[in-house]
């Protein structure tokens, strides 16, 4: 596998360049008060304030996954492993390990076996140095005289947090290195895809799930995606992004919540769910949180962002030998 041949893949450049947007979006909704991460400031060298309707979708993005995450990591069982896909600087293990998950979860970082992440070898490689170079992500670790730094500096491996360069696309070589550095396939796990499964070929999407669900015992995805590709604001979504150079290769074979449903179903996991962020918002979210982030900055775009809300979607679905019933009480929480 060559690591930096950049004209295999032409879009690659660009597709690690929406991971420093989405870095810039959550310190933008961070700096507002929208989020709590006081961890995502190391990875950002010029702050930018996003449009409210950013904010707020970065909002309801954390929201939903950070509430899945804590569930499953409190769910009863043994110590629990997540599996980062195409994680890029995404925070979430610090504010575990610190206790800012989920508005303040101080139990889950004690319910965390290991986390891993995977991404392209050049984003490993910045993220292992802005850890090391920062004591306030470091000493998180568990044992900061454990951590090594494999294969020249793409590789960042601890006792509890695992950073592993890989194309995703190359996914044997990627489920290798993820059980040579620890990965337990029987202990309760998490995958996160949150805008990765969209960029990649559906065929290789597939391949990821197909492992899963044949070699792991006890397993639950989430994923946050785009989805509505072919009504007219999903034409004009695809073609703004495209103007951009970014191609949802993934969209079409998954293009609705039911689609995106099957994807599990039909590979004969037992629970699958799938909802737009639109439901997420009115269904899902607190009204008191609802009134507190409607106060933080004025929303005149109220008709674009609920077109926008309605073409992203959180799904989950799990898979399970040893822990079915646990895993199946873990759902987003309809509101009163």
């Amino acid at each position: 596998m060559n690591f930096f041949n950049d004209q295999v893949h032409t879009n690659d450049d660009i597709v690690r360049g929406t991971n420093d947007d989405a870095t810039v979006s959550r310190l933008s909704a961070v700096n507002l008060g929208y989020i709590n991460d006081p961890f995502v400031r190391y990875f950002v060298k010029r702050p930018t304030r996003r449009l409210p309707i950013i904010n707020r979708g970065t909002f309801l993005r954390c929201h939903a996954i950070n509430s899945l995450v804590s569930q499953f990591l409190n769910m009863e069982g043994p110590k629990k492993q997540i599996v980062a896909l195409g994680a890029g600087f995404d925070t979430r293990y610090f504010n575990i390990k610190a206790g800012y998950l989920n508005n303040g979860d101080k139990q889950a970082s004690k319910k965390l076996l290991r986390y891993f992440e995977l991404d392209f070898p050049e984003i490993t490689m910045r993220k292992a140095m802005m850890i090391k170079k920062h004591k306030e992500l470091f000493h998180l670790l568990d044992d900061v005289n454990q951590v090594k730094i494999e294969r020249g500096g793409i590789d960042f491996v601890s006792p509890d947090y695992c950073l592993i360069g890989g194309d995703l696309r190359e996914w044997t070589e990627c489920a290798t290195r993820l059980v040579e550095a620890g990965l337990d396939l029987n202990s309760p796990t998490l995958f996160l895809s949150e805008c990765v499964f969209i960029y990649l070929p559906p065929e290789d999407a597939t391949t990821i799930l197909k492992w899963i669900t044949n070699t792991m015992k006890n397993t639950m995805f989430t994923l946050y995606e785009q989805i509505r590709p072919e009504d007219a604001f999903g034409q004009i979504m695809i073609r703004n992004l495209r103007n951009r150079d970014i191609e949802l290769k993934g969209i079409y074979a998954c293009p609705d919540l039911i689609q995106q449903e099957n994807r599990f179903k039909d590979l004969g996991w037992q629970s699958a769910k799938a909802v737009d962020m639109n439901t997420i918002h009115d269904e899902y979210i607190d009204k008191a949180e609802i009134l507190k982030i409607s106060k933080l900055e004025l929303l005149d775009e109220l008709e674009e962002w609920r077109l926008l809300s309605a073409h992203y979607c959180v799904a989950w679905a799990f898979n399970s030998v040893d822990f079915k019933d646990a895993f199946s009480r873990i759902q987003l929480q309809q509101q009163e």
